[in-house]
Formats: C-alpha cells, sequence, structure tokens
C-alpha cells in the first residue's frame, strides 16, 4: 500500500505534468489562433507565396540583424564571454518557446576569428540545468567541450580552429534534440589568413521550434524567428557580390535544403575550400551541415528562397531577399 508521502509526491508530479500539458495547450492554441485565416479557410493559404506562420508583430524590421549581419573579419585573438541562459523567446505570433540560449537570443551570437588565431571562449551557466559548449572543427581535445557544466558553473575553451571554414558551436549534452530544439546553437567563422574577397555576407541559420509541447517542431524559420524574413525582406545591393553562411540546426527533419529563385549560386561545401564545389541554386544540408553561398543579382526585384521541404516552408522558412 503507498505511504502518505508516495500518496503526496504522486499527486504533485501529477499535478505538475498537468500544468506543463495545460500550459503546452495554451501555446499551441494561441499559436494556432494568431496564425489562423477565416472560417474554414487553409491555414496555410495566405497567397501564391505565402504561408500560415507570421513573425511576432512587436519585431520590426531590423530586429534580426545582429543574427543576420556577421561581424566583420579580425586579426589577432579572440576572447568571447558567453552566458547560458533559460528565457521565454518569441519563435512566431502567438508562439513563445522556453528556450536556453547563449547570450539570450537563438542562435547565439556569430563567432568570427582568423585561421591561425587563438579562440578563447568563457561560458557561464546560469540555468538550473547542465550544459556545455561543443565546437566543430579540429582543435585541442580538451577544449572539445563534452564536459557537462553544472548550474551556475564556468568553463573556459581556449581554441585555435582550423582549417578555415564555418563550424556549428552548440550544447553537445543529451538529449541533443532538447538542448539545440531549445536554441543552444551558433554559428563560428573561421577566415583564411589571406581573407576572402570583399562581398555582403549574411548568416541564415535554420531551426525548428517545437511550440505545443509535443516532440516534433511545428514551426521553422531563419536565425530564430518563423515568417519573419517573408514580413522583412533581407535587402542587398545589386552588382555588388553576395557571400551567404548557411547552416542547418533543424534537429527532427533528416534533411533541408536552401533553394534561391532566380539565381544561382557558387557552392563552397563547409567553407573549407578555395574553389567552388558546385554551381546551383539548390543545396541539400542535414544536420549540422552548412556551406558558404556565392553569387550576385544583377537585376533588382525580389528573389525567394526557402526549403524544398514543403512542410518547413509553408510553417515559417520561406523568406526574400530585396535587391535594389
Amino acid at each position: 500500500m503507498p505511504t502518505r508521502r508516495e500518496l503526496i509526491f504522486g499527486a504533485a508530479g501529477a499535478a505538475g505534468a498537468l500544468a506543463l500539458a495545460a500550459a503546452a495547450r495554451g501555446t499551441r492554441d494561441a499559436f494556432r489562433a494568431a496564425n489562423a485565416g477565416p472560417r474554414g479557410a487553409d491555414p496555410l493559404a495566405h497567397g501564391p507565396y505565402g504561408h500560415g506562420v507570421e513573425p511576432p508583430t512587436s519585431l520590426g524590421p531590423a530586429a534580426l540583424d545582429a543574427a543576420t549581419i556577421p561581424p566583420p573579419p579580425v586579426r589577432g585573438p579572440v576572447t568571447r564571454d558567453l552566458t547560458i541562459t533559460q528565457r521565454p523567446v518569441a519563435v512566431a505570433q502567438g508562439a513563445t518557446l522556453d528556450a536556453w540560449t547563449f547570450e539570450g537570443t537563438i542562435p547565439g551570437p556569430t563567432l568570427r576569428v582568423t585561421e591561425g588565431e587563438m579562440l578563447t571562449l568563457r561560458v557561464r551557466n546560469l540555468t538550473g540545468h547542465p550544459h556545455n559548449l561543443h565546437t566543430h572543427g579540429a582543435h585541442a581535445p580538451e577544449s572539445d567541450g563534452w564536459e557537462p557544466i553544472p548550474p551556475a558553473g564556468e568553463r573556459t575553451y581556449v581554441l585555435q580552429p582550423r582549417p578555415a571554414g564555418i563550424y556549428p558551436y552548440h550544447c553537445d549534452l543529451t538529449p541533443g534534440a532538447q538542448h539545440l530544439g531549445r536554441g543552444l546553437y551558433g554559428l563560428l567563422i573561421v577566415d583564411p589568413a589571406a581573407w576572402r574577397p570583399p562581398a555582403q555576407e549574411r548568416v541564415l541559420l535554420l531551426g525548428g521550434f517545437d511550440t505545443d509541447g509535443d516532440g516534433r517542431s511545428d514551426a521553422f524559420g531563419w536565425n530564430g524567428v518563423a515568417g519573419f524574413h517573408a514580413r522583412h525582406p533581407i535587402k542587398l545591393a545589386r552588382a555588388t557580390p553576395v557571400r551567404l553562411y548557411v547552416a542547418n540546426f533543424v534537429v527532427d527533419e533528416p534533411v533541408a535544403t536552401f533553394h534561391l529563385h532566380a539565381r544561382t549560386f557558387d557552392v563552397f561545401r563547409s567553407g573549407t575550400r578555395a574553389t567552388p564545389d558546385e554551381h546551383t541554386d539548390v543545396v541539400p544540408l542535414t544536420l549540422g551541415e552548412r556551406a558558404i553561398l556565392e553569387c550576385t543579382f544583377d537585376a533588382p526585384g525580389r528573389y525567394m528562397f526557402h526549403p524544398h521541404q514543403a512542410r518547413l516552408a509553408e510553417r515559417g522558412a520561406m523568406g526574400w531577399f530585396a535587391v535594389g
């Protein structure tokens, strides 16, 4: 027969589970209501090039500039402080994610260093869960980042990342889908010693968001917000080279592609080569895979980009380049 203590804690656990489920249902219902069309209409049919997921109305056109425009290349050693926090992040209209973040944002800040220089990352964990920071690429194994950083703990990673290219960084604790899915990821750019030619540079990191707590992403977006670049196109100048740093962080889909309308581009797989791997208009990316894409827009206009996976594109991952 269960003891009084077991009955009390069992009831408390059930109440907690019911509270979490109710919160998830509330987020789900708010998300659906905020992105629904007229009664009886297809919620994804907002027009010939639209979708049914809108960004939060509180976010203006420049809200994602810090994530979309990378810092310039630098010479010499680089030191960065990264704080891991737990906070609510609005990822779509009517949808807030209980996120784990590097520096309060999804994704974390874009890091940049020149090949051969030292990168020092001082990481503090201010959440109630253990986390860490793992950086892809070649570096000393003692700074690989697999050890947990306990709550209120700190750890310093000293790396000399190589070779030149672009690399994910992320929390590498299990369950991995939860730590990445709740926002603990970002991009590291390692520039070659002879820097790449000047270009208009933009970062596009694709993520998925489980807004209803059922374990599967139901909204998708570039740089942390579903539908943002459909509402607020990325502005570029014509006749000037463009360099895109693109990576896939969607944890629960086997592959996501990046497709650009009306333009083709050079593909530098992982950015580790000085010459293109191919020239195309669509590139497939598995989880953690990335590429540098280069092109020049020779005519003004609106150029659409999106994954070819309809579920991703129709639930927030479609965007535009506005070329003028």
